[in-house]
């Protein structure tokens, strides 16, 4: 018996070790949230935006025959890329100063982080376009930064626009925001914004704030007769808290008291 009881302890805590351990492998820190993380599929270098401050590239058509999208009333089979970080429909802007998506004038507008941007003197600075898929474009802002010429918080984030005769999958949306990681503490809008100066529904606007807030997000939006509906739900990975890697220390230790425990055993025997 005295021999069966140290090994039952040592299995014992070995299994609680191994289950924790395997907890912990099933909880994987959240990654980079891009929608198309291959840099190999961004898509066609935006001429204008990816070497400029304060610009636009297009119009961009949708690819794909009969494809449109209905935003805010209006139909629209193109889109704009604006350098500060911004699509805009029916023109293009270069406009740099954030505001309050629901009563800016400039454009109908879908923004990722709408502020002053720079992509100017920096080859790894750039602005890509992806439509390849019928009825979907991608838009990557890679590496960006901040006027004037400050890359020290370099910043990554997409777009991506869907048709209203695109066939949207299943936890999916028809416009989708994209975040890689942010570490940018100035500020910046994102959301919607139907170009008018009264607020209507659906403009969805992020407030004035810190981009590090949008670090590692993505968030997806379905369109109802054009205006945007409420945020489709999207999972994020488990992190495991300081509870659990406190537990699996202790589950690690005690399995290393067992296992001593059982070899003093032995000695004496």
């Amino acid at each position: 018996m005295s021999h069966l009881l140290p090994n039952l302890l040592r299995n014992r805590f070995l299994k609680a070790a191994a289950a924790l351990l395997v907890m912990l492998g099933g909880s994987q820190i959240a990654s980079a949230a891009l929608y198309e993380a291959n840099p190999a599929n961004f898509g066609a270098v935006q001429v204008n935006s990816s070497n400029c401050d304060d610009c636009f590239d297009g119009p961009i058509a949708f690819s794909g025959a009969g494809q449109s999208i209905n935003f805010f009333g209006t139909t629209y089979t193109n889109l704009f890329v604006g350098s500060n970080g911004y699509v805009t429909f029916g023109t293009g802007s270069g406009f740099f100063s954030s505001l309050p998506l629901d009563t800016q004038t400039i454009a109908p507008m879908i923004a990722g982080i709408f502020t002053d941007l720079d992509t100017r003197s920096d080859p790894t600075s750039q602005v890509f376009v992806n439509t390849a898929t019928p009825g979907q474009i991608i838009v990557t802002w890679a590496n960006v930064g901040r006027f004037a010429i400050n890359y020290t918080n370099r910043k990554t984030f997409q777009l991506v626009v869907r048709s209203d005769q695109f066939a949207v999958p299943a936890g999916q949306g028809q416009i989708g925001f994209f975040y890689d990681v942010q570490t940018d503490t100035g500020s910046a809008t994102a959301g919607f914004g139907d170009g008018l100066a009264a607020v209507n529904p659906g403009e969805v606007g992020v407030p004035l704030g810190p981009i590090i807030g949008l670090s590692n997000t993505e968030r997806w939006y379905t369109l109802s007769g054009g205006v945007p509906a409420t945020p489709t739900p999207t999972s994020t990975a488990a992190i495991p808290t300081l509870s659990e890697w406190s537990l699996i220390l202790m589950a690690l230790v005690l399995a290393g008291i067992a296992m001593r425990s059982v070899a003093l055993s032995q000695r004496r025997h």
